[in-house]
């Protein structure tokens, strides 16, 4: 005759390690939407920090140039990535003057000496310097022939990754994690478990 014996001993081993992998699985969802929830805060943070650093960017600009990579429940990490060349100068407030050319960039305004304006014939407008061999040669400019010494080399400025690395920009997201993170994911916690009605 078949039987069925319930063993209850094993019964509430099984049933505890459902409840304890069921709480670790709330812990887990909270911490990734608390995680998640403080990198979008750290991203725009970030941009307001790299300009106030003195990389006198737009935060548009600077937003475009940070991701965030999301956390997961098999990688509990967060991560604001930020990429992008060096900028070119004149977008740091280029303006030109008798002595060359002027960038606000790093806790103030720069003179540099020598530089120049200009608009490359396909649109390109830049902040460019002679190099030390350049040659006067014959160009057309706007259908007419002008001289003109070249080679010439457009210049660039920081880079938002540099911006990044600036530690007054770490200080500042730091002191922002330690300030928000806490109290972001005891309310995560809170309305998971509010949710299912634990």
């Amino acid at each position: 005759m078949a039987g069925f014996s319930v063993n209850v001993r094993s019964n509430v081993d099984v049933l505890t390690m459902e409840l304890l992998a069921s709480a670790r699985d709330m812990r887990d969802q909270a911490t990734v939407r608390a995680l998640n929830k403080m990198g979008d805060q750290v991203k725009v943070a970030a941009a307001r920090s790299v300009r106030d650093a003195g990389y006198n960017l737009k935060i548009g600009d600077i937003k475009k140039a940070l991701k965030v990579v999301k956390a997961t429940q098999g990688n509990l990490r967060a991560t604001v990535v930020a990429s992008g060349k060096p900028i070119p100068l004149i977008l740091y407030g280029a303006r030109a003057t008798a002595k060359g050319v002027t960038v606000s960039v790093l806790k103030g305004r720069k003179v540099i000496a020598g530089a120049f304006i200009a608009t490359m014939p396909g649109g390109h407008k830049g902040v460019f310097v002679r190099e030390p061999n350049a040659r006067h040669k014959k160009v057309a400019r706007g259908g007419k022939p002008a001289w003109n010494a070249l080679p010439i080399r457009e210049l660039y400025g920081p880079s938002i990754p540099d911006g990044m690395a600036n530690a007054a920009v770490q200080e500042a997201l730091m002191a922002l994690i330690a300030d928000k993170f806490p109290g972001i994911l005891e309310h995560e916690h809170e309305w998971l478990r509010r949710k299912l009605g634990r």
